[in-house]
C-alpha cells in the first residue's frame, strides 16, 4: 500500500490546491559537521500581529511581558510588503527578498491562458495510471516560492535548526542537523484551505452543496435507530471526473436525548451536546494503491430537537501523513509522541466555519486556543530538550482572531453586535495576552545569551465595505459584458472545475480582476484571448485606470476608497515581476476588494456592505499604515526596519555570509 511516497489527489489545469498527495523523493538530508555557536536565536512569527494595538494594551499593563521588553528591548513597528498580505509578506520574511524575486505575490494566481484563479503558493503535476489503476507516475509539488530561507542557509553551514508551522515551506526543505514541520500551504484531506462538514436534519434539499466560503452541508435523514450518512473525501485520484472517496458515518441519539453517538471506521465516541470530541482518525481508500489518512474532531452543536453536527476540516494525519509535511518525514510523528495529536492544515482555525455560520463564537475561540496551546507545546518541547541554535515558529491565532472579531473593536461595524460585545468584545485582547505569556515563557527558557526576534508579517485594519473591482471595470467600459453574471463564486469552483468569467467579452475587455487588488491588462500574446497591444496602447490602458479608480468615492458617503494604484515595477524588481498584477490596488481603513472580486465574479453593485463576521483585514491595504511589530530582548539601534531584513539579520547573527540576492539588510543591534 502506497502511503508516505504515494498517490496522489487529481489535479486540474489551472485549479490546483494548496498541496496535493504526492510522490516526492525526500533523499536523506546530507549531514554536516555541527558548529557550536555558543548562542540560541529565537525567531516568533505572529501573522497579524497590529503595533497600535500592542501598544495600547502595553500602555494599559495588559500585555506584561512585552510592556517590559519595550523598557529594556525593543518594540516597534516593522515595515510589511506591498501588498500586506501574508503570503507575500511571509515569503519576504523567509527570504530576505522583494516579492519580485521571490514569486509570490497573492494566495491566487492566474491561469492567463483561460483566465481562472489557481493557488498560487505550489504547482502540482497531476499523476498518471494505466487503466484508471496501475500507478504509472506520482504527481510533484513544486514550491513557487523562489530563493533559499534563512533558516536553511543557517542550517546548511552547520547551525543546529527546527522550525515549526512556517508558511510556504511545502515540499518541507531538508535542514542537516535540523527539523522543519510545514504550516500554511499544507493542505486538508481534500487539498484545499479547509472544508468543514455540516449534518443536520432541518436542513432542506436546496440547503446541501458548497458553501461560499468552504463549507458542504449535508442532510440527515431521520429513520428507526441510527442515523447514516457519509463523509466525502479528496478526489479519486484515478479518475477525471471530479468523483470523490468517501466514508461511511452511522450517528445514534442518545437514550436522554442529550447526546450524540459517532461511528466511524471502527472508532465509537458519545459526545454531549455542546461538547469537543476527541481525535478521529479517516482513512480514504481507493483500489489497491490508495490510502490517505486524516485527523479531525467534530464539535455536537444540537441533538433534540433537531440533530446539528460540525465536523472540523479533515488534517493530514501527522503520524502517517500522505505527504511528508516534515522534514525529517518522521518529525511529524515524533512530535504526536511528545505533545499528542495535532492539526497540520495550514489554514488551521476554523474562520470558516465561523464566516458560514456553522459554529458560533464561542466554538470557534475553543478551536483557536487549542490550536494555540499545540504549537506552544511543540515550540516548549524544541526549545528545552532538542535545544536548537535557531529555533522558528509561526502562530497565526493573531491573525484570525482578528479577521473574524475585529467588529467588536469596531461599534461602527455592520456587524458589530452590542448583545454579543460583553462576551467577545475582548476575544483579540484575549489572544494577544495569550502571545504576551509566550514570549514570557520562551525568555525564561532562553536564558542570558540568546536573542529573541519576534515579528508579524502585517498589521489590522477593520473592513466595513466591499469593493467590487470588475463592476468598477465594466461600467468604466473597461470589461465588456455580453449579459448579466451575478451569480456567486466559491471557493470549491477552483477546485472542483468551476466557471469563471462565463459573459465576459474578452474581444473588447481591457482588463479584469482575479485575488486579492491585482488588475491584469488583456494583453495580446499573453492572455488567453487577449485585446490590448502591448506598448504604447498597455501603457495607456493602465494609466487611464489608475487615474480614474484613484479618483472614485463611495456613493453613500463620499468617501475616498482607493488609497494607492501601483504599477508592478513600481513596488517589485526582479525575474518573477512578470508573474505579478499589472497594477496593485490599495485601501483605506474600512474598505478591501470583495470575496467575489478575488474569485472572478462581477456583481450588480460596486460598493456593499461587509456582512460576514470576517471583519478585519489587511490584504489589499496599504503598506504604509499597515505595518507590523518588531520586538527583541536586545535594543535595536533605529527604527525604520522591514520584514524583509529578519533573514539576514539572523544569517549574520551567526556569522554565515548573507546571500547576496538579498533585498535586507541586518537589523543593527545597540551595544
Amino acid at each position: 500500500m502506497i502511503r508516505h511516497h504515494g498517490i496522489a489527489w487529481p489535479m486540474r489545469s489551472g485549479a490546483s490546491c494548496l498541496c496535493a498527495i504526492a510522490l516526492l523523493s525526500f533523499a536523506s538530508c546530507a549531514r554536516v559537521q555541527v558548529k557550536d555557536v555558543g548562542q540560541q536565536v529565537v525567531v516568533l512569527g505572529f501573522d497579524g500581529a497590529d503595533p497600535k494595538l500592542v501598544s495600547q494594551w502595553c500602555a494599559e499593563g495588559k500585555l506584561p511581558n512585552l510592556d517590559k521588553l519595550r523598557r529594556t528591548g525593543t518594540v516597534q513597528p516593522l515595515g510589511t510588503t506591498e501588498p500586506p498580505e501574508s503570503p507575500v509578506a511571509w515569503a519576504s520574511f523567509a527570504t530576505g527578498t522583494n516579492p519580485g524575486k521571490h514569486g509570490i505575490f497573492d494566495f491566487l494566481k492566474v491561469d492567463r491562458t483561460n483566465y481562472i484563479p489557481d493557488i498560487g503558493l505550489v504547482d502540482i503535476q497531476k499523476p498518471k495510471f494505466l487503466w484508471n489503476t496501475i500507478p504509472l507516475k506520482g504527481p510533484r509539488i513544486t514550491n513557487n516560492r523562489k530563493g533559499p530561507p534563512f533558516y536553511k542557509v543557517v542550517a546548511d553551514a552547520g547551525i543546529t535548526a527546527s522550525v515549526l508551522r512556517m508558511p510556504l515551506s511545502l515540499p518541507p526543505e531538508a535542514l542537516p542537523n535540523g527539523n522543519l514541520l510545514s504550516g500554511l500551504g499544507v493542505s486538508d484531506i481534500r487539498k484545499t484551505w479547509g472544508t468543514f462538514f455540516y449534518f443536520a436534519t432541518d436542513l432542506t434539499q436546496w440547503d446541501v452543496g458548497n458553501t461560499e466560503f468552504g463549507g458542504v452541508l449535508v442532510r440527515l435523514e431521520r429513520g428507526e435507530g441510527r442515523i447514516r450518512t457519509k463523509v466525502e473525501g479528496p478526489y479519486d485520484p484515478r479518475y477525471d471526473d471530479y468523483r470523490r472517496l468517501s466514508i461511511p458515518m452511522d450517528l445514534e441519539v442518545s437514550a436522554d436525548g442529550r447526546a450524540l453517538k459517532i461511528i466511524l471506521q471502527g472508532q465509537e465516541q458519545t459526545v454531549a451536546e455542546g461538547n469537543w470530541s476527541d481525535w478521529f482518525g479517516f482513512r480514504f481508500r481507493g483500489g489497491m494503491f490508495i490510502d490517505l489518512r486524516g485527523v479531525s474532531r467534530f464539535y455536537v452543536l444540537e441533538t433534540f430537537p433537531e440533530i446539528r453536527l460540525y465536523l472540523e476540516p479533515i488534517s493530514l494525519d501527522p503520524r502517517d501523513p500522505p505527504i511528508p509535511i516534515s522534514n525529517p518525514p518522521e518529525f511529524s510523528s515524533e512530535l504526536v509522541k511528545r505533545v499528542g495529536l495535532f492539526k497540520t492544515l495550514g489554514w488551521i482555525h476554523e474562520t470558516w466555519g465561523l464566516n458560514e455560520e456553522k459554529i458560533d463564537e464561542k466554538v470557534f475561540l475553543e478551536d483557536l486556543f487549542r490550536n494555540m496551546d499545540s504549537l506552544e507545546a511543540a515550540l516548549l518541547d524544541q526549545l528545552t530538550n532538542k535545544k536548537p541554535a535557531l529555533l522558528v515558529a509561526v502562530f497565526t491565532a493573531t491573525d484570525s482572531v482578528s479577521h473574524t472579531f475585529f467588529r467588536f473593536l469596531d461599534p461602527q461595524h455592520p456587524r458589530y453586535d452590542p448583545a454579543l460585545a460583553p462576551l467577545y468584545g475582548d476575544a483579540v485582547l484575549r489572544v494577544y495576552q495569550k502571545m504576551d505569556a509566550i514570549i514570557g515563557k520562551v525568555l525564561e527558557q532562553m536564558g542570558d545569551r540568546g536573542t529573541l526576534l519576534v515579528a508579524s508579517d502585517h498589521g489590522f485594519h477593520t473592513w466595513r465595505w466591499e469593493f467590487n473591482t470588475n463592476t468598477w471595470l465594466a461600467r468604466n467600459g473597461f470589461l465588456a459584458m455580453q449579459g448579466s453574471d451575478n451569480a456567486t463564486k466559491k471557493l470549491d469552483d477552483m477546485f472542483s472545475g468551476g466557471s469563471f468569467f462565463p459573459n465576459v467579452d474578452w474581444s473588447r475587455t481591457k482588463a479584469y480582476s482575479l485575488g486579492l487588488g491585482g488588475i491584469f491588462i488583456n494583453l495580446k500574446g499573453r492572455e488567453g484571448r487577449g485585446s490590448v497591444e502591448p506598448g504604447d496602447e498597455y501603457e495607456k490602458i493602465r494609466n487611464e485606470i489608475a487615474a480614474k479608480i484613484r479618483e472614485f468615492r463611495d456613493p453613500d458617503t463620499g468617501a475616498p476608497v482607493i488609497q494607492g494604484v501601483y504599477k508592478r515595477e513600481q513596488i517589485f524588481h526582479g525575474p518573477e515581476i512578470q508573474h505579478a498584477a499589472d497594477l496593485q490596488l490599495s485601501f483605506y481603513d474600512g474598505y478591501r476588494t470583495s470575496w467575489q472580486t478575488a474569485l472572478g465574479a462581477v456583481p450588480e453593485s460596486i460598493v456593499v456592505a461587509n456582512l460576514k463576521k470576517w471583519s478585519g483585514d489587511h490584504c489589499a491595504s496599504d503598506s504604509s499604515d499597515t505595518q507590523g511589530i518588531l520586538v527583541s530582548n536586545r535594543r535595536i539601534a533605529a527604527t525604520g526596519h522591514s520584514i524583509i531584513d529578519i533573514a539576514p539579520t539572523v544569517i549574520q547573527a551567526f556569522g554565515v555570509a548573507i546571500p547576496k540576492e538579498m533585498d535586507g539588510r541586518p537589523i543593527p543591534f545597540a551595544r
